[in-house]
């Protein structure tokens, strides 16, 4: 038997966030963990995207960004205790925790032009998490 495990994305907007363009991985991690956490628990965050993890890229296609920053968070459905079908309060609950106790296997920031609108987005990759993880 195959396991497969669903990746799940959150995208929220990162406001006013003065992006460490030149961070990356546990550093970048560290420095955004705390506002990222704030906006994860707080009730008036909208979620911008919930659902399958994207694997495409926008760049140069206006029609497909959106001006601004945002943070998006990729968990294995398994580890989140959510699905497609959550509320949005259960789904930022469930984000909120996993930023709050692990530490994503890696952190990049990808910026994303087109003619009239750059898009930033401080992604988050979380595997498998083990209960040895917690940090």
């Amino acid at each position: 038997m195959e396991l497969h495990f669903e990746d799940l994305a959150l995208t929220i907007k990162a406001a006013d966030l003065d992006v460490p363009y030149d961070l990356m991985d546990e550093p970048l991690f560290l420095t955004v963990r705390s506002d990222l956490t704030d906006l994860l628990s707080n009730k008036k965050t909208e979620i911008f995207y919930f659902g399958l993890a994207p694997d495409s890229t926008a760049d140069g296609q206006d029609e497909l960004l959106e001006n601004g920053i945002f943070y998006r968070i990729i968990g294995y459905e398994k580890n989140l205790g959510i699905d497609l079908e959550s509320s949005p309060e259960e789904i930022l609950s469930a984000f909120h925790y996993l930023v709050s106790n692990f530490q994503p296997r890696w952190a990049t920031i990808f910026v994303e032009e087109g003619v009239s609108k750059k898009e930033v987005t401080i992604e988050l990759m979380y595997q498998e998490i083990l209960l040895n993880d917690k940090k």
